[in-house]
């Protein structure tokens, strides 16, 4: 089963607990989210990426949000930015979602964000959480980036949060890499039995700092960085990508 599916059948079984799975915290649980604590996350979330973001520079007129979810985060965007289009793949969390957000402000999409219906240089800001660690391989993370950089207008900015780690640069690189690949093999042979067992899958999907910092750059992202911090609201630790266009596509 593909993630966009995955998100579509947990959206609408369980859509809060889908995007936050804490232990106990789902609908039959014994400690079921309320919408009160489950949009506290997001501002507490909001606060952490936003005072990053903020310090490394982004516009405010029109920000685009891939993966918006039951809209815990998407609310908080609405009262930075002047205009925010939001999208997710589940129409169950999306309808949930437009229940905490302004609809004078809040635009939403159907999408898995590899082809937006947005015109080129139309979106000022881009962010994203807890998302691109759950599509199904880092070749469909870059069609996104692809996507974000043509809707990007010049010296727009994006803040994308995302699992990433570094290989060491050593004669055991190579030997590392396999261990890499038997361990993604071995996460979906986790996720199958997750799936006959009926619990939510949620990806892990890492993605490899310097390649990642590769890919963007053949884009024409520039000004490449990543931060690491604690997260408030549950106390791991969290990368977040920041980037920005320079220029146009190129042609082809």
């Amino acid at each position: 089963m593909k993630s966009d599916q995955e998100w579509i059948l947990w959206g609408r079984k369980d859509p809060l607990f889908a995007v936050a799975s804490w232990k106990g915290r789902d609908k039959d649980g014994p400690n079921p989210w309320s919408k009160a604590e489950f949009y506290s996350l997001g501002r507490s979330d909001w606060i952490d990426f936003s005072d990053r973001w903020s310090a490394y520079g982004f516009a405010k007129e029109h920000c685009l949000e891939i993966g918006c979810g039951a809209g815990r985060i998407t609310s908080q965007l609405a009262e930075t930015f002047l205009r925010v289009t939001a999208t997710d793949v589940s129409l169950d969390q999306v309808q949930l979602a437009r229940q905490s957000t302004p609809a004078d402000k809040v635009n939403f999409l159907i999408t898995d964000g590899t082809k937006l219906p947005l015109p080129n240089a139309s979106i000022s800001a881009v962010f994203s959480c807890h998302v691109f660690q759950h599509f199904n391989s880092t070749d469909d993370a870059a069609r996104v980036f692809q996507e974000i950089y043509r809707v990007l207008i010049p010296r727009g900015s994006i803040c994308i949060h995302l699992p990433l780690f570094e290989l060491p640069s050593s004669p055991i690189r190579p030997f590392l890499r396999l261990l890499l690949q038997a361990w993604k093999q071995a996460g979906n042979f986790r996720a199958m039995i997750r799936r006959m067992r009926k619990v939510p899958l949620m990806r892990g999907l890492p993605y490899e700092r310097t390649q990642m910092q590769k890919r963007l750059d053949a884009l024409g992202f520039s000004q490449i960085e990543t931060h690491g911090f604690c997260m408030r609201s549950d106390h791991a630790w969290h990368e977040v990508l920041f980037a920005r266009k320079d220029s146009p596509l190129p042609t082809p």
